[in-house]
């Protein structure tokens, strides 16, 4: 027999304190159920109808309510406690009543308003962005959405996370509308110019590298290809820079290509390369204005018919072309023209290497490695490939790929 439950006097109240217990409960979990439903909506964890309805049915929500959609990349922070202090900040400055959501996805915070125009919300997410640069000393990158409904959050927040990436050419430490910024699908409108760059740095003169890089930087920035195609231009350009000094400072100039890949912003690269440049063209002010004696010019002519040799050395070229003293003509070829004869070679079938890659007459690497004089070594081309463009004579083919298929189909339209 079934022990029959017996009710004191005190029962109803014993029942009455366990509801408010329920309900106290589900006031704590309620925010973290709204977040789990918005992380679901945006980043497509179901279905999107059922998880609005839901949301609407509990929190009492309209689906056409006008709002604004916000991201806050910090850069630096790695620790979920430090998006914690992110998104606690921001909470502080929009306050609880005005904060639809606010939640961590991937790398960055993610919070939504009540629509109250756009200038109200830059102003707060401003504050946002100060207030965290000055207590965690994170720098934020942050980005807000035109006006949108609740049920156009998913197709909103992946809009702003494309802006994000494009936010790569607006200014350090400002917040922008996604309406400020420029989408530019066709990346085939930018033709960038090493050469006038590289000559100016040469030739030591500071005005004009300064005039040339600037209008690098500014036809990029007005073009606007995608921003990990405008980070390729920028290490090509740096390249070029780069190999302008002597080949004693070569190494630590090369160093620079890891800056510019870090780099978050075009104006940050911008900064970078051009006093590098200035820098390269300073020193070269002295070997800009040097003649060439007809011993060291005929050394240079007989370099360009033999580059593709591979038995061509100073030692070679001294007995059997120029019947000189090696140990003269080497020591007088540093001095005139400021680089060992190996890293001149070196230099002028690295140029040749990439000139037939862009051009894509010859498919194979091992193939320019024969044409170029590296004979059948073609693993020794690729390394000395790599350490002078920075990258792999693959990933420059692939490169060159890209940029003869966009050249194809500007063409065609």
């Amino acid at each position: 027999m079934y022990n029959q439950t017996i009710h004191s006097p005190d029962s109803a109240s014993s029942d009455k304190s366990f509801s408010e217990l329920v309900a106290s409960e589900e006031e704590r979990l309620r925010p973290m159920l709204l977040e789990q439903l918005m992380r679901e909506l945006l980043i497509g964890g179901g279905d999107t109808n059922e998880i609005l309805n839901i949301y609407c049915a509990l929190f009492g929500a309209d689906t056409r309510q006008p709002v604004r959609l916000a991201i806050l990349k910090p850069t630096g922070a790695k620790d979920l406690e430090d998006f914690f202090f992110i998104k606690n900040t921001a909470q502080q400055y929009i306050g609880e009543e005005n904060l639809i959501f606010v939640t961590v996805i991937s790398d960055f915070v993610v919070l939504a308003v009540p629509d109250n125009g756009r200038a109200e919300l830059i102003q707060v997410l401003e504050k946002i962005r100060c207030a965290v640069k000055r207590c965690y000393n994170y720098s934020l990158m942050t980005i807000c959405s035109v006006k949108a409904q609740l049920d156009d959050l998913p197709e909103t927040f992946e809009r702003l996370r494309t802006c994000l990436g494009y936010s790569f050419y607006a200014e350090n430490d400002r917040t922008v509308c996604e309406s400020d910024i420029i989408i530019n699908s066709d990346e085939i409108t930018f033709r960038p110019d090493y050469n006038t760059v590289e000559q100016a740095v040469r030739g030591g003169d500071a005005e004009k590298t300064k005039l040339f890089v600037d209008c690098f930087f500014k036809r990029l920035k007005k073009t606007a290809p995608h921003p990990a195609v405008a980070k390729i231009y920028c290490l090509e350009l740096y390249v070029s820079i780069a190999r302008c000094c002597g080949d004693d400072k070569l190494d630590r100039y090369m160093r620079g290509v890891v800056d510019v890949q870090e780099a978050k912003t075009l104006s940050e690269i911008h900064k970078y390369i051009l006093d590098k440049s200035l820098e390269i063209a300073k020193s070269n002010v002295s070997e800009s204005k040097k003649v060439y004696s007809s011993l060291v010019r005929d050394t240079i002519n007989s370099i360009n018919d033999n580059i593709e040799n591979e038995n061509l050395s100073l030692r070679w070229l001294a007995g059997t072309i120029l019947f000189t003293n090696v140990d003269y003509l080497g020591k007088l070829f540093k001095k005139e023209t400021g680089k060992n004869f190996s890293y001149y070679v070196m230099e002028k079938r690295m140029e040749m290497a990439k000139a037939l890659l862009l051009e894509g007459k010859k498919d194979r690497i091992y193939e320019i490695a024969e044409t170029v004089g590296y004979g059948s070594n073609s693993q020794y081309f690729s390394q000395v490939f790599k350490k002078y463009t920075g990258v792999s004579p693959l990933e420059y083919k692939e490169y060159a790929r890209s940029v003869r298929e966009k050249k194809q189909s500007a063409n065609n339209s």
